[in-house]
């Protein structure tokens, strides 16, 4: 269809566009990614009361999207009309938009999603006695046909942004995408618990739930270990119930991945209440951690605007002030009434810089009992080290002899001092040198882990007296089936024991002991949500492991520990930066210092 023109008194022509061209920019704001095309499929099978829904999913959504439920369907006569713009049988008032129950309602998915792939959808509506197909291809329907379908729908999506190959060209590995799919199906999961759920990825099944509760879904999700401790919450106020659970204050983790909000079976994003549930923790929260949470809020939807946002993810309330104080003294209320929280302060400014100022440096924050000396370099890097070394604080070199060996370290009378457990100090030519503790052993640990695994020989670790067994969150699981390879060159031995079950039988010999299984999730943490968009996976692999194994903030350290901090920071490729390009050594000339006495 040619685009029709309208000519403006300035001779500039307006053109009203073709349906399939206006589609596809449609398909910009709705489907980013094949996770996006999940969730507005997934969202059409709930709200058509599926009681079973299957995902399948090949190269990471970018060959095949199939969702298939025994939903309500569709009926024969409506089902060419569901790929047209606008079309929906959600809504058909203004009334209505004010007062929505359904997780879709826009009617721009279906168009959207069909005009850059090649589609197939059968169906059979629950009155029907024989089903329908319907194919699209870039937005063009073929004849509607007859065919044998059980009740409910199946839709495929394949190829997808095959015609629009500058949009393909950024999407990431199939892991990758994997990664986004899984992320975006686990708050399905843990929204409809009344629903099973399957996900298969090239052709394996990945999970399947079955109905539930609350309860048992989040320990299925989360893994049993996690849902055994979790503290069950419910309160209502006024009409609004907020319940679900929330963890004690010691189980936290170092992202935002296990933490869930639902209004009205509606996955949301809401950076208000998360503030109060924070706040709810009180000052038990450092920065840099956080807790767990699943969390569900019903209230009359004409409370409420979901229509703000193409995702639906952001939501709008009349009563949010409210709402605010309602999670911030749900939260506190049943902390303390479970024991977890024996005094609380509540005046928040811990809590607003968790929320405020997540960023890359997060890793540089927290406490540790670790005491262990940073492992030594390849010999073959100490001659340079002490050269740059002596050239950097002075003096000739000292030989001092400490414990079962000589000890190297610059300047005659050369000395260091610690401050608040935090930064080492020392007397250099030029005035004063400061080293963060945490970030130079980081880059220690980084360039030693590596060279390890460049080497491509897997590292031999330590053996576990009792192996520990964990059960990890299904995202989790998938990281560690991409990484475990990488695990093994520095010194893991981790092996699945079923499904997303594992048992550590080995652990790197420097890592801590009592540490193990947080350190593995401290690192598949780091590795889902470090801010290094083109580092190699060994890069990822080795900054995931140094920065969690690396000595923390307030980690006392002797002057031992110091000089061996010293020489071996000197001894790497780059000793002035920490992995995440942070310096590590920072220095103030002694005219600066004059000048600050004026």
């Amino acid at each position: 269809m040619k685009p029709l023109e309208k000519t403006t008194s300035a001779g500039i022509f307006i053109n009203i566009l073709p349906e399939n061209l206006a589609n596809k920019i449609a398909a910009g704001e709705v489907v980013e990614r094949p996770a996006s095309v999940v969730k507005e499929l997934v969202e059409n099978a709930i709200d058509a009361k599926a009681e079973q829904i299957k995902v399948f999913i090949a190269e990471g959504g970018k060959k095949l999207i199939q969702v298939v439920d025994d939903g309500e369907g569709i009926t024969q006569a409506d089902l060419p009309l569901a790929f047209e713009r606008h079309a929906t049988s959600k809504i058909k008032t203004g009334r209505d938009l004010d007062a929505i129950n359904s997780l879709g309602f826009r009617g721009e998915a279906l168009p959207s999603i069909a005009s850059v792939s090649r589609v197939e959808l059968k169906t059979r509506h629950r009155d029907d006695t024989i089903g329908s197909v319907l194919r699209i291809e870039g937005g063009k329907k073929a004849a509607l046909k007859h065919t044998a379908h059980n009740k409910g729908t199946s839709i495929s999506v394949q190829q997808l942004f095959f015609n629009t190959p500058a949009r393909r060209k950024f999407l990431k590995s199939d892991t990758a995408e994997n990664q986004r799919i899984i992320a975006t199906l686990k708050r399905f999961v843990l929204a409809c618990p009344r629903i099973s759920f399957e996900l298969w990825l090239d052709g394996r099944q990945y999970f399947s739930f079955k109905k539930g509760n609350v309860r048992e879904r989040i320990a299925d999700v989360f893994g049993h270990d996690i849902g055994e401790r979790l503290i069950e919450m419910d309160h209502s106020l006024a009409g609004v119930r907020l319940h679900g659970f929330i963890a004690p204050p010691d189980l936290k983790r170092k992202s935002r991945s296990h933490q869930h909000l639902f209004l009205n079976g509606r996955p949301i994003q809401d950076r208000s209440l998360s503030y109060a549930i924070y706040q709810g923790y009180g000052e038990t929260l450092k920065e840099g951690e956080h807790p767990l949470f699943c969390l569900y809020l019903t209230l009359d939807p004409s409370l409420v605007d979901v229509n703000i946002h193409p995702t639906k993810m952001q939501v709008r309330f009349s009563n949010d002030r409210s709402l605010y104080y309602m999670f911030l003294n749900s939260v506190s209320r049943t902390l303390n009434k479970s024991g977890a929280l024996p005094s609380i302060t509540l005046d928040g400014s811990a809590q607003a810089a968790v929320i405020a100022g997540m960023s890359a440096g997060e890793e540089e924050k927290g406490k540790s009992g670790r005491k262990e000396r940073p492992a030594p370099l390849p010999a073959r890097k100490k001659k340079n080290a002490q050269q740059l070394s002596l050239a950097y604080f002075g003096g000739k070199e000292n030989v001092e002899k400490t414990g079962g060996g000589q000890h190297g370290h610059s300047g005659e009378h050369h000395r260091f001092w610690q401050l608040h457990g935090s930064f080492v100090l020392s007397e250099i030519k030029s005035g004063l040198v400061i080293i963060d503790q945490h970030l130079a052993h980081a880059r220690i640990l980084y360039e030693d882990t590596l060279s390890r695994l460049n080497a491509g020989q897997p590292s031999g670790g330590q053996k576990l007296l009792f192996p520990q067994k964990i059960t990890l969150a299904l995202d989790d699981f998938l990281v560690f089936k991409d990484i475990n390879g990488y695990l093994e060159k520095i010194g893991f031995l981790i092996r699945v024991f079923s499904g997303n079950t594992i048992v550590i039988e080995e652990m790197p010999a420097d890592v801590k002991i009592g540490r193990e299984s947080q350190i593995l999730l401290d690192i598949i943490d780091y590795y889902k949500n470090a801010p290094h968009g083109q580092m190699r996976h060994t890069e990822k692999i080795a900054a995931a492991f140094a920065f969690k194994n690396a000595y923390k903030t307030g980690e006392v350290l002797s002057e031992a520990q110091m000089h061996a901090l010293v020489d071996q920071l000197f001894a790497c490729e780059t000793p002035f930066y920490a992995p995440n390009g942070k310096p590590a050594i920072i220095s103030m000339d002694i005219e600066e210092l004059k000048a600050r006495f004026r």
